[in-house]
């Protein structure tokens, strides 16, 4: 039986289609802190974000760094009002879907929750079946890893899945040299036998 809300077979969470799109991305990588990669988020002629750029191993003057090589984008965290800050409500739905063309870097897909530590992420990699081409990748919220400043957690914790603050992806595979992945838009997904966490089965007008 569908839920109280009905079944829905998405939720728009983000799109990269317009410059207004790209304004909401905060994007980073090693040379905020001395290194020498370079990461940028740009509209393309067709519309969508790419986010591009070069990765460098080399360290810093700043002897205190002893590890550098990484860029990142994530969606900016939208304007408290007087209920807090907004957040989406993921619980509905099993999947986050991404519909992307990258290259054969290996990247990671990160989700924020409403939580009192600023560094903790669920991350997953983002893995890509045809580099080059446009696929919709598809990850089970509950496959998500619990991590805090880059490090797996020993004790892992369920994801907030109601409180999601931003979503974001970063790549830190320590190859030297470009990357370039381009993003259409960012949904949570149920496909046609799922709602949320429980299963389903389609209705007949559905199947027709």
């Amino acid at each position: 039986m569908d839920g109280l809300q009905g079944w829905k077979k998405e939720l728009p969470l983000l799109a990269l289609n317009t410059k207004q799109d790209i304004n909401q991305w905060a994007i980073g990588c090693d040379k905020d802190i001395g290194g020498f990669s370079e990461a940028s988020l740009e509209l393309t002629s067709q519309g969508k974000g790419k986010f591009s750029g070069n990765i460098s191993l080399e360290l810093p003057a700043n002897r205190e760094i002893v590890q550098s090589g990484y860029a990142a984008i994530r969606s900016k965290e939208r304007d408290a009002t007087m209920w807090g800050t907004p957040c989406w409500d993921t619980s509905l739905f099993r999947y986050l879907a991404l519909r992307v063309r990258g290259d054969n870097r290996k990247y990671f897909v990160n989700i924020q929750t409403d939580t009192y530590f600023q560094t903790d992420l669920f991350q997953h990699r983002l893995f890509l079946r045809t580099p080059g081409q446009w696929e919709t990748v598809m990850v089970p919220f509950r496959d998500f890893v619990f991590t805090s400043n880059g490090m797996i957690m020993p004790d892992q914790v369920e994801m907030f899945r109601e409180k999601i603050k931003t979503i974001g992806i970063s790549l830190t595979d320590r190859q030297e040299g470009p990357f370039s992945i381009e993003i259409d838009w960012i949904k949570a997904m149920n496909s046609d036998d799922t709602e949320g966490d429980n299963d389903r089965t389609p209705t007949p007008s559905e199947i027709d």
